[in-house]
């Protein structure tokens, strides 16, 4: 078996996320990005890499709603206490902030957020 691969399907808008991924995200680029024939304005598959790890995106259209959950979040181990901070008010800022940030355990931050896209993160930093 191969590694698992996150893949996000949204309604719309799935350049727009990915775009904004990359100016929040050090290290992250747009891998390659293929449209439907019959709707170019929609991305089939999208891929994003994100400082090392895979994420593909599907745009579904909008007469194909996508529910968010925070059953699934992406989880990130920052280097730096000044990485957490840039990352993180870059998707608090027209997100939704559920926990944090604040020490938690062997963590000098953490936090847990629903960015503007709907995708629930989790953040941390061990601290020096």
């Amino acid at each position: 078996m191969k590694q698992p691969i996150t893949f996000i399907s949204v309604a719309e808008h799935a350049k727009n996320q990915m775009d904004f991924y990359v100016e929040t995200f050090p290290n992250t680029k747009i891998q390659a990005v293929t449209y439907y024939d019959e709707y170019p304005e929609r991305i089939l598959n999208g891929q994003l890499d994100l400082n090392g790890t895979p994420i593909y995106f599907l745009e579904m259209g909008p007469e194909n709603p996508v529910a968010p959950g925070w059953n699934l979040s992406l989880y990130v181990e920052m280097d730096s206490e000044e990485e957490f901070d840039q990352v993180f008010s870059a998707l608090a800022a027209d997100g939704f902030v559920m926990m944090g940030p604040e020490p938690a355990g062997i963590f000098q931050k953490v936090t847990w957020l629903t960015d503007k896209f709907g995708i629930t993160w989790q953040f941390v930093f061990a601290g020096k």
